[in-house]
């Protein structure tokens, strides 16, 4: 854990040394208290995500809120910020290298990066917002006759930055497309925890026909596990940990994020004990956080999240390299399928950027006449 929050921090800082660095650059001459300035800020925006951390420890609610939206929207103004600002530096070295003039200076480069950077994240304030349901079918013989409907959502991310308002979009939404179940991912809580108490309430607003049925993501053990499965069975969830259920036909089953094994608690992340009693003839749905396939599961469909789509472009090939999956649905071998969720919140920055939130709706029809 030192390990990765010391690397995090050095990519932060560097990416507030570059996005400074043309700030200097821009505005000549130099004076003593100019680089004081731009280095106290950049030490202090470096560690506020520390900052939110601490005062949300120390129960300081209303300064963690205010802390934690400035801080996590100076970071998605930065990442956009250097992401135009890259592909500024590499025009400028094109013009360079084929002995074109530059049009703009170093004061109106800034500007027009900051400005761009500016409208992106306006845009990304409003995407975040646009939750979107994607749908699709799965027809299969192992259902003995019918269909049923799964509605699933991920990666909500509830706590500080994320709250009622989140969940009564996921609740409306859920009313309209009225499924059989519902399904939760994981990282429906965040690792900033909040009033999860009263939150519970609004998810039992909505209750489906057939149950709603979580397994837990790494920002459930960093909220900490006991208290994430106690809000999650209060919202009307029944949490799979390593077990199966049959309803409406199918089995459901869920195993742990491995993250709960490097908390040190008690995991679940072992399949076969749940799968024990199924056959070939069942259709199994596995819950998985991270979209990550065990070829030695038996599984008809998997559903998973944790990547976000990789919430703000360009993420999204990061995410890419990392897991080796995209976001939506993929057809595996044997006929078996994995479908990766956007998720429906967000982490971080709160934006989004070319990846929409969603709830998805699965629809499993019987073939058999």
């Amino acid at each position: 854990m030192l390990i990765f929050l010391s690397v995090a921090l050095f990519i932060y800082a560097s990416m507030h040394l570059y996005a400074f660095g043309k700030v200097w650059l821009a505005f000549p001459p130099h004076s003593f208290g100019f680089a004081l300035t731009l280095t106290l800020a950049g030490i202090l925006l470096t560690s506020s995500p520390l900052i939110v951390w601490f005062l949300e420890r120390q129960s300081w609610h209303r300064a963690t809120v205010v802390t934690a939206w400035v801080s996590y929207t100076w970071m998605g103004f930065l990442f956009l910020f250097i992401c135009i600002g890259l592909l500024f530096d590499l025009a400028h070295a094109l013009a360079r290298l084929f002995d074109l003039k530059w049009p703009l200076n170093d004061i109106v480069s800034l500007r027009t990066k900051g400005l761009l950077a500016l409208a992106l994240l306006g845009y990304g304030f409003i995407e975040a917002q646009l939750l979107q349901v994607e749908k699709f079918d799965i027809a299969t013989p192992k259902l003995a006759a019918g269909h049923i409907t799964i509605a699933q959502i991920s990666d909500l991310h509830l706590g500080i930055m994320q709250g009622d308002g989140a969940i009564d979009r996921i609740v409306d939404k859920l009313r309209e497309l009225k499924p059989d179940i519902v399904v939760a991912t994981g990282d429906i809580v965040d690792g900033q925890g909040d009033d999860f108490e009263g939150m519970s309430s609004h998810f039992r607003a909505y209750t489906p026909p057939l149950g709603a049925y979580a397994v837990i993501g790494n920002h459930e053990t960093y909220a900490g596990l006991k208290d994430s499965l106690r809000f999650l069975r209060n919202s009307g969830f029944t949490v799979l940990r390593g077990g199966s259920v049959r309803t409406g036909g199918i089995v459901l089953t869920g195993i742990d994020d491995p993250s709960v094994m490097s908390s040190g608690q008690q995991a679940r992340p072992d399949t076969k004990p749940a799968l024990a009693s199924t056959t070939p003839d069942d259709f199994i749905v596995l819950l998985k956080h991270q979209p990550e396939v065990d070829n030695y599961t038996p599984f008809d469909l998997q559903l998973s999240g944790h990547i976000h789509g990789g919430q703000i472009f360009p993420f999204v090939y990061l995410t890419q390299l990392t897991y080796h999956v995209h976001t939506g649905l993929t057809e595996l071998a044997n006929g078996q399928r994995l479908y990766v969720s956007r998720g429906a919140g967000t982490w971080g920055p709160p934006i989004r950027l070319f990846a929409p939130p969603e709830i998805t709706l699965i629809t499993i029809a019987s073939t058999n006449k």
